[in-house]
């Protein structure tokens, strides 16, 4: 049996855990330390979930390593930063995740020898192109979802999200900005088919120019530059190339949500919103819905539409 499937299949409602496989190792810019990172993707068995492991630090592995979970989110004021028991972090974890969310990776260990992920180009999608080129195994082992079972939603200021019973695992945001270049926008997309890669992964991050300049004053996004985001001076957009697309802003969003929803620990079968949402208040979503398990089940994907085939046919199965 050929277990290389293709993400087209495994980012939609395919039955087996999955993980990459074969290693692979790539280098890039810290945004906030501006630090050159080696970061490596390693297969992971069944049942891992995403581990994340600081290579730079001499402690014992359990120390020094972190699950990628939203219990384990321990700032999102400027990025999503993971922590374990012993005070180690990782930070700007939330293109990686998207990139695995996206993709249909269920179980992977990534080393990295420094606090941050790269920031790569600002999007997702030079790291959904690793994944491509380590290739997704299917293991043995079924795929366990979390299917929401109601709606739970949760605000603060004029920032919400939420999320409501669906068949599929879909994302929607808006945003509003009082900036021109910006503004209001929404953007929508489920994470079947390979979506995720067309529709939303190469939107950049973004940020104003006043920010920017406040934070590299108190030494932060030291590696921020029009080639990793998007910048904003008053109501211009000074990069020279302009936009990917028209509602990017929104895109990269959307992103984000993909990214920081997946530390759930599950694929989710239920649609996501959210309103002016950001890293916190994604965070405090998960923190809302693990409140009850009256709120989700988890269930396991049907392989009956599977079983005439190799793993590496698509199916439109849902969970009932």
């Amino acid at each position: 049996m050929n277990n290389i499937v293709s993400p087209s299949i495994t980012s939609g409602n395919y039955p087996w855990q999955t993980t990459i496989s074969k290693l692979k190792s790539f280098n890039g810019i810290g945004l906030h330390s501006g630090n050159l990172i080696k970061v490596t993707l390693k297969p992971a068995k069944e049942n891992t979930g995403i581990i994340f492991i600081r290579t730079d630090i001499e402690k014992k592995i359990k120390e020094r390593s972190i699950k990628a979970l939203y219990s384990n989110v321990s700032d999102t004021s400027l990025c999503t930063t993971i922590e374990n028991k012993y005070g180690i972090k990782v930070s700007t974890i939330e293109h990686l995740m998207a990139a695995f969310n996206g993709t249909g990776i269920d179980n992977i260990i990534v080393e990295l020898n420094g606090p941050e992920v790269p920031i790569m180009d600002g999007s997702s999608l030079p790291l959904i192109e690793i994944i491509e080129d380590c290739g997704i195994k299917s293991l043995k082992v079924k795929r366990k979802i979390l299917k929401i079972l109601k709606k739970i939603e949760v605000s603060e200021d004029n920032k919400y999200c939420s999320f409501v019973p669906s068949k599929e695992q879909k994302f929607s945001v808006e945003i509003d900005f009082d900036n021109k270049a910006v503004g209001k926008q929404s953007a929508s997309t489920s994470l079947a088919n390979y979506n995720f890669k067309n529709f939303a992964s190469n939107a950049r991050t973004f940020g104003f120019m006043k920010d920017v300049e406040y934070m590299r004053s108190q030494g932060l996004g030291l590696g921020g530059s029009i080639d990793n985001c998007i910048i904003v001076d008053n109501n211009e957009i000074i990069n020279p190339e302009g936009l990917r697309h028209e509602n990017e802003f929104s895109r990269h969003k959307l992103l984000d949500a993909v990214g920081d929803i997946y530390t759930s620990g599950y694929r989710i079968q239920g649609s996501y919103q959210g309103l002016r949402c950001g890293h916190y208040i994604n965070n405090l979503l998960l923190h809302e819905l693990f409140k009850s398990n009256e709120n989700y089940e988890i269930v396991e994907y049907s392989d009956k539409p599977y079983q005439n085939f190799n793993r590496g046919i698509d199916s439109n199965y849902l969970a009932s």
